[in-house]
């Protein structure tokens, strides 16, 4: 009886310390929205702190569009912009709304622990005031730090 519940035990230490070693994240990927009923994506494909690519999305709710374009900022700096920085439609098909890549950069490159690797949808509304910059509303900024 002894013998019996000592390889239990013994079994169980050997699966939880293979469990913890085998589960390392890929530390270079992260995919975040931040918004609320529209919001603006971002997902970083990567592996260590090497980055693969950068996507830029826009979370649209029910069938609707927007017309704008996606800025990508690495450590607060301007990295791209969908389209060239011009503005389209960017529309959801689905009654139950859906995220729309606006772009997608092959980055393939290293950075350093803690880089930041954002995206903001920028809605061409026309609006002023509060809030808004040249006509454009910002649908949040999304942000992923690698490492």
């Amino acid at each position: 009886m002894t013998k019996t519940f000592t390889r239990m035990v013994a079994v169980a230490a050997t699966a939880l310390g293979l469990t913890l070693t085998v589960a390392t994240p890929a530390l270079a990927s992260a995919d975040k929205c931040k918004g609320d009923a529209f919001a603006s994506c971002v997902g970083v494909n990567g592996k260590g702190l090497h980055v693969n690519w950068i996507k830029s999305r826009v979370a649209l709710y029910a069938k609707t569009c927007r017309y704008g374009h996606s800025q990508v900022l690495i450590n607060g700096g301007h990295y791209a912009d969908s389209n060239g920085g011009r503005d389209k439609d960017y529309c959801s098909k689905s009654i139950f709304g859906a995220e729309v890549t606006t772009g997608t950069w092959n980055v393939n490159r290293n950075y350093p622990r803690g880089t930041k690797i954002c995206s903001k949808f920028w809605w061409n509304n026309g609006a002023t005031g509060p809030g808004t910059v040249n006509g454009y509303t910002s649908f949040g900024t999304a942000c992923a730090t690698v490492g």
